[in-house]
């Protein structure tokens, strides 16, 4: 993407607020007009009023001044108030956007990004993106229109003087390209270094008890120092264009000034011109070249801010979107599944489940059990559509999941992960994710039904205690069963359970273990568990080994018949339970 594109789809967010921006751009005008006051009061003083001694034009000079300078100041308030407006309204609507993107983005896109880089676009890059429009289109916009409104008073008072002061302004306009050409690529690697610096940050907040567990201060530090340089180095690059081209836009400008001086001194002396005249164009001269400056500023702004919405609208363009809402909407979930010559790889070029088939029918619970990475969990990633198949059917009371819409098979599922994930807020906050409209009473009821009723109560607040970020104020089973009782909350006729209760206590798993006898009366239950507790009672245990199902039966069947299973047993955590 060009910068120009860039900047044709901000303009194009700017539109659905165009009555703010005219709004600016009508108080930039009356502002830019009202400067051209001082200068003819000042050529008023010098060439009628002193010389003519005319103290009664002093105080008629002064308060036409004043009133100007007043006027002026008091539309920059309203001017200003309108853009601060206009900016978080432009910030709100690209970073809603940019979220939601990001919401229905699959996991796989997820799967090659960084939070430190997703973070970088949603926090650094949507405002510095929106100082385009703010800075570099209001104040560029305002700054042109007062260059051009000088302009004319200057050809109007004097055309030779002023074809001097505008001399420079060519080459001031060719060095304000250049730089832009040069200046892009830079403001691109900055943007990415910062990304790189954000990324290390990150990873060392989150990780800090791993950090401090294993002594790796120094190590992180070193990664970090590692990324602050690189960014100290495209920043250094950066300004170092900024360091020359600002003070060369400014020694052109100079130079015109010391043109003017020099020729109307001597038009003064000669008489062809009056002191009060060449007061006014000194004056005028400052009006001309301050937006000049200001221009130069509004291109870094701009270059800056171009790179930053070109990060931004690389995700917005993203194709891969999920449709939650398309296919066929499900009404009564009986609960029968069914994997057929299923195969699936998080890198299509490397399978890791191979012609999976089985079926679970309604209310049955099936267990999976296997070594580390025998591809259980991406079952449970397959059934929700986290990801598709590459080759097989799965399908849900006989209806293939592929015509089927995110949305309602979502609804019908309800899914533990292992890592009991809890949202900064509320015990009540991360309930109700289970289901919005549930009562106290129902959230109670399934906190009792995850065995977690009773330290809930016991913590101060209740439903409304903070669990702090991750819920990293509770303990890992605390955890696990919140994560279950907003399971239960949702009420799914499918649930998965993937190593729901290994960070539970033996006595809160067997109190589960009630629970769950009861739910899965009335669902379709799939466990993943490396207890026997676990998946003792299920109807049916899938052994896994290398991505494919090696054997099937109840926990007495396969102890008889299957010799990986009985080792399993004796050389695993089912042993332990």
């Amino acid at each position: 993407m060009t910068n120009n594109d860039a900047l044709r789809r901000l303009l194009g967010f700017a539109r659905g607020h165009w009555r703010m921006a005219a709004g600016q751009m009508g108080l930039a005008v009356a502002g830019t007009l009202l400067i051209l006051v001082f200068p003819g009061v000042v050529r008023w003083f010098m060439d009628e009023i002193i010389p003519s001694k005319n103290v009664g034009g002093i105080w008629q000079a002064g308060l036409l001044a004043l009133g100007a300078f007043t006027v002026r100041e008091a539309l920059f308030y309203v001017r200003t108030r309108l853009s601060c407006a206009f900016e978080q309204a432009m910030i709100t609507d690209l970073r809603g956007q940019l979220h939601r993107k990001m919401a229905h983005l699959p996991l796989r896109w997820f799967d090659h990004q960084t939070t430190g880089d997703v973070m970088t676009r949603l926090a650094d890059d949507v405002p510095a993106t929106q100082r385009v429009i703010l800075e570099g289109i209001e104040q560029g916009a305002t700054a042109v229109l007062q260059i051009m409104l000088t302009a004319v008073v200057m050809l109007v008072v004097d055309a030779r003087l002023a074809l001097i002061v505008m001399a420079p302004t060519p080459l001031i306009a060719a060095g304000g390209w250049i730089y832009s050409r040069w200046v892009s690529p830079r403001s691109t690697a900055a943007r990415e270094a910062t990304s790189r610096l954000n990324d290390t940050l990150h990873d060392t907040i989150t990780g800090i008890r791993q950090v401090k567990s294993f002594t790796a201060e120094e190590a992180r530090q070193a990664q970090f120092t590692v990324a602050s340089e690189d960014l100290k180095r495209r920043q250094t690059h950066l300004m170092a264009a900024w360091a020359f081209y600002a003070p060369s836009m400014t020694l052109l400008g100079n130079a015109g000034l010391i043109w003017l001086l020099m020729a109307g001194a001597g038009w003064c002396i000669r008489g062809e011109m009056s002191p009060g005249q060449l007061m006014q164009f000194i004056l005028l001269v400052g009006f001309l070249y301050e937006p000049i400056a200001r221009l130069h500023g509004v291109n870094q702004t701009l270059m800056n801010g171009l790179a930053a919405a070109k990060r931004v609208f690389e995700i917005l363009d993203e194709k891969d979107v999920e449709d939650l809402e398309a296919g066929r909407e499900l009404r009564e979930v009986r609960g029968e599944v069914a994997f057929r010559e299923v195969s699936f790889g998080y890198h299509e070029d490397r399978e890791i489940l191979h012609g999976i088939t089985f079926e679970a029918l309604p209310r049955q619970t099936v267990a999976f059990v296997g070594a580390t990475g025998s591809g259980k969990s991406t079952l449970f990633q397959l059934l929700t559509r986290f990801y598709e198949p590459q080759k097989g059917v799965i399908a849900l009371d006989g209806l293939p999941l592929k015509e089927v819409s995110k949305a309602s098979l979502r609804k019908a599922v309800g899914y533990v992960t292992q890592e009991a994930f809890l949202f900064a807020g509320t015990v009540r906050e991360n309930l109700r994710i289970g289901r919005e409209d549930a009562s106290e009473d129902e959230m109670w009821r399934a906190l009792h039904l995850a065995c977690a009723e009773e330290f809930v109560r016991a913590m101060p607040g209740g439903l409304d205690a903070e669990v702090g970020e991750r819920g990293v104020l509770l303990s890992g089973g605390e955890r696990q069963r919140l994560a279950m009782a907003r399971a239960f909350l949702k009420d799914a006729p499918v649930l998965l359970l993937d190593e729901a209760t290994s960070a539970v206590d033996a006595k809160s798993e067997h109190l589960i273990q009630q629970a769950l006898d009861t739910l899965r009366q009335d669902r379709t239950c799939f466990i993943i568990a490396h207890r026997l507790a676990t998946i003792t009672k299920a109807d049916v245990i899938h052994v896994m080994q290398h991505g494919r199902i090696i054997a099937s039966g109840t926990h007495e069947q396969l102890q008889a018949q299957n010799g990986y299973y009985r080792e399993l047993v004796a050389h695993s955590a089912l042993a332990s339970a």
